[in-house]
């Protein structure tokens, strides 16, 4: 399984720990719209596995978009685009959202978003329902609030294939629950 992570400067790294240590035995890889080094939030840099433009659509299974400071690139949107016919599993956290939004794979779907319910942006879909869930999961587009870290992971994997349903509930508690861990 093909499982790439878009970034850009000033994304969130948290947001990606867990989906890709839970993805970490597929072909998982990164992508950058036009820089082989981006910066996360906290200032670390990553040296960029691939550009967008050196990928194709039936090379991603699973598309990753963390949060951050959303810097929408023609090039992503495109691919989001491309990969949402393909029907490839897409996720977006945070102000990842902001990328599902902008490249218009949102509408008639359910989402989240870290945006307030009762007021207009005019980048959001009209036809699409933001519903202020912690996590969304409409037809392999996952959007979560960026609190959602875990669920969001999770249902990326679930949908994937890669985890049961019934085996959620053990992850869930093995990485909230302070009693599991041991120092």
């Amino acid at each position: 399984m093909n499982v790439a992570v878009y970034l850009y400067d000033g994304y969130f790294e948290t947001e990606l720990c867990i989906p890709t240590m839970l993805f970490a035995k597929e072909n998982l890889f990164t992508l950058a719209s036009n820089q082989e080094i981006v910066k996360c939030m906290d200032g670390r840099r990553l040296l960029v596995d691939r550009m967008v433009s050196e990928v194709k659509p039936e090379e991603i299974d699973v598309l990753i978009i963390p949060g951050g400071k959303p810097i929408p690139q023609e090039d992503i949107l495109d691919l989001i685009r491309a990969c949402e016919r393909r029907n490839a599993i897409i996720g977006g956290i945070c102000g990842g959202v902001d990328y599902l939004a902008y490249a218009g794979i949102l509408e008639n779907r359910r989402f989240t978003s870290y945006y307030q319910l009762d007021k207009h942006y005019d980048h959001l879909p009209v036809s699409g329902e933001m519903t202020g869930s912690m996590y969304e999961s409409d037809q392999n587009v996952i959007s979560a609030k960026p609190e959602a870290y875990l669920e969001f992971a999770l249902e990326l994997v679930r949908l994937a294939g890669l985890l049961k349903s019934e085996a959620i509930s053990n992850y869930v508690e093995w990485f909230k629950s302070p009693k599991t861990f041991k120092y």
